[in-house]
């Protein structure tokens, strides 16, 4: 459930950012950073379990990023559609725990489950990306 919904906000905000004018692109640089630091969190997150580590301090991480959110993309894309991101995102801020939902899975479920986390981050990654471009 939590590399689902990661993945989904990633996906849509890709979507999202990749739409926006350049009027409401003069932010980038910060709104980027953002969002490569979220595709970090992810990506550590995944490493740590495909070597079966528990990923320590990466709740907290994420957590503190979805805080931030509404501030930092609210006015590009609206304070409400960025308040339902952020609330998504700290529906699943306890990343972590998808160390234990790995616990005695299949090797393919795992694989598929950690895929769709990589996959996330991509796609956060690419809007930081987009960002970049255009700025």
């Amino acid at each position: 459930m939590i590399a689902e919904t990661l993945f989904g906000i990633g996906k849509d905000l890709f979507g999202i950012f990749s739409k926006l004018d350049e009027r409401r692109l003069q932010r980038t640089v910060r709104v980027a950073e953002y969002f490569s630091n979220l595709a970090q969190i992810i990506e550590d997150t995944s490493a740590y379990l495909k070597q079966g580590d528990y990923p320590h301090g990466e709740c907290e991480n994420l957590r503190f990023h979805a805080t931030k959110m509404k501030g930092t993309i609210g006015d590009l894309i609206g304070e409400g559609e960025a308040e339902a991101y952020a609330n998504r995102v700290m529906d699943v801020w306890e990343i972590e725990q998808m160390h234990a939902e790995l616990i005695g899975v299949s090797p393919q479920e795992r694989e598929d489950k950690l895929k769709i986390l990589d996959e996330a981050a991509g796609y956060f990654r690419g809007v930081a990306a987009h960002l970049r471009v255009m700025s």
